[in-house]
């Protein structure tokens, strides 16, 4: 547990990384007087309501922040997670062994998380968006593709890892049916835009469809992280009322 911007005591400035035992019961000990939790997914261009400040800096570095409501008058808490994979081949594993360090911040002000959350799209508006997008997704597999069956053999594995690495795994215990759909279809239309970006493929003929079909896979992306934030939400707030 990292504290960058310095709130803190230094004995909570120097706290180990959260892979270790201390470091757990640190992050625990940040959690326990929480109110409201609130999971953003941030992009460029996309700070999902998030203001400026350092926190949202490191929150679209990383690309998700966990805000945290435990009733400081200092402001809200701010947990940015960066995760580091063994470098050296000879620890490698499959699937990789990933340690988490998480940096906490505090926001100038308190954060009005209810609002952060209602201002968004409902959860049944963004599974009617998400069927829509998984029309466009599909019509973008055509030019995914190669014409030998192997290709197409190739294309679906590829896929289908995707889908598996972006499925978020939500407890057993709260399974929400709208949650699940939102977090499975998210999975599979953040897989095909992944892999239409990894292999450039080009949506339109002019160079002016390509843009279109540049901000139809950003649209796409932003949807996405959109959802999946939603779902993971309203799987926390669950989780709370247990």
């Amino acid at each position: 547990m990292r504290w960058p911007d310095g709130p803190g005591t230094p004995d909570e400035q120097v706290s180990p990384a959260t892979g270790s035992a201390n470091g757990v019961l640190d992050l625990l000990a940040l959690l326990r007087p929480a109110r409201r939790l609130v999971v953003r997914l941030p992009s460029t261009g996309d700070p999902q309501g998030l203001p400026p400040h350092p926190a949202t800096s490191a929150a679209l570095g990383a690309g998700e922040v966990l805000l945290v409501d435990d009733a400081s008058s200092t402001g809200t808490l701010a947990l940015v997670p960066a995760f580091t994979a063994r470098a050296s081949a000879a620890e490698a594993t499959d699937p990789p062994f990933v340690s988490c360090t998480w940096s906490a911040y505090r926001y100038d002000a308190a954060l009005d998380l209810g609002h952060l959350v209602s201002a968004g799209p409902s959860a049944g508006d963004l599974e009617y968006e998400l069927r829509q997008a998984v029309r466009d997704a599909t019509s973008i597999i055509g030019g995914l593709g190669g014409r030998r069956a192997a290709d197409a053999t190739d294309l679906r594995t590829q896929l289908a890892a995707l889908t598996s690495r972006h499925r978020v795994a939500l407890p057993p215990h709260i399974l929400d049916a709208r949650s699940t759909r939102l977090i499975d279809t998210a999975a599979q239309v953040e897989a095909i835009v992944d892999l239409a970006g990894a292999r450039s493929v080009e949506i339109g003929d002019t160079a002016g469809q390509w843009d279109s079909g540049d901000a139809t896979l950003r649209g796409l992306q932003v949807l996405t992280r959109t959802a999946r934030a939603a779902a993971v939400n309203q799987t926390i707030l669950e989780l709370l009322r247990h």
